[in-house]
């Protein structure tokens, strides 16, 4: 027999988790501004909460503890953006070394990190994995991006720096060109490059707006900080996708791909996922976040292809001399 009072908590308890979980789906599937700072987080670090508060009322045998417990547990597998990538563990990985072939097929390989401006001349992690593209976001100066060409391709690559938004693209191959962002405080770079077999392929380098760093959420300020925060990369990204079409009409194969400083889960992925494919949310394997680099909960780096890709395997890479992770992706260009 419950006692009066106990039987009342366990009740509450599952009231509390339902409440709770209806207000997460809800905030989760639509994604507006003026709760930017709530589903900053992942989904999976509410959900803990509202599952203890339903584990809870399921120990004290409360109605319904166990559905709530269910609902939060299914919620979780299906809307955490971590779920898929760890459920394909035991599938290959882009392992170091050169790229090898997949089905018979070549693959390009391409990289992407944020060097967080750090004085340190590349790790031995990115030459170990040999990417035949790599964008790199805060990088302070040239010259790494020259040894970076020397060291992976003898010199016989090429490479662009961008010394205003401090970003750069080194590459296997022949860049023909470059289109620079005639805005000022909109850090993207587009170039076009032509592979070893002369096939071109456009490559947009961003590195959007600084996300806000601001927690404290019970405070106003914060909700508008976030809110604000998200409507700028929004633009950002926007400008970069504009450009891309009014300079390449008659667009090909497309990569775009650097820190977009919001997680995957963020709505502001919602006009690239139109026209691209989140790489690793098709072939990532294993813990797909990047930030930070030592406890990482965010997956603010990214690489989407355009239709004419096929990723087929894809992973982060911990890079000693950067605070973000480094992202390794297996394309095949159909």
């Amino acid at each position: 027999m419950y006692r009066p009072g106990r039987k009342a908590f366990a009740v509450g308890l599952v009231v509390a988790s339902l409440g709770f979980h209806l207000v997460v789906v809800a905030l989760y599937s639509r994604l507006p501004d003026r709760f930017a700072a709530f589903t900053l987080f992942p989904i999976w670090g509410w959900g803990s909460i509202g599952l203890l508060l339903a584990s809870l009322a399921f120990l004290c045998r409360a109605p319904l503890s166990f559905f709530a417990v269910a609902a939060w547990s299914v919620t979780i597998l299906v809307l955490a953006d971590e779920a898929r990538p760890l459920g394909r563990i035991g599938r290959e990985p882009p392992n170091p070394g050169v790229p090898v072939r997949f089905e018979g097929r070549n693959v390009l390989r391409v990289a992407t990190i944020n060097w967080s401006g750090s004085p340190e001349d590349f790790s031995e992690s990115i030459v170990l994995y040999q990417p035949d593209v790599i964008f790199i976001q805060e990088i302070p100066h040239p010259y790494r991006l020259r040894l970076l060409n020397q060291t992976l391709y003898g010199g016989k690559g090429d490479y662009r720096y961008d010394s205003i938004r401090r970003c750069g693209i080194v590459v296997r191959g022949e860049i023909e060109r470059q289109i620079k962002n005639p805005l000022e405080g909109f850090r993207s770079q587009h170039v076009t490059m032509r592979l070893p077999n002369g096939r071109k392929v456009e490559l947009v380098n961003l590195h959007l707006q600084a996300a806000s760093t601001d927690l404290a959420l019970w405070r106003r300020e914060c909700w508008h900080t976030h809110a604000v925060n998200r409507q700028l990369r929004r633009r950002e990204l926007a400008v970069a996708l504009t450009l891309l079409e009014t300079s390449t009409p008659t667009r090909g194969p497309t990569i775009l791909a650097g820190d977009f400083n919001a997680p995957a889960t963020d709505s502001i992925y919602r006009v690239v996922r139109r026209d691209f494919i989140d790489s690793f949310a098709v072939a990532g394997v294993g813990w797909g976040n990047t930030y930070h680099r030592r406890f990482p909960i965010l997956r603010l780096d990214h690489i989407f292809v355009s239709e004419e890709f096929l990723p087929v395997r894809s992973c982060v890479v911990s890079i000693p001399e950067s605070d973000h992770r480094m992202v390794v992706s297996d394309l095949i260009l159909q």
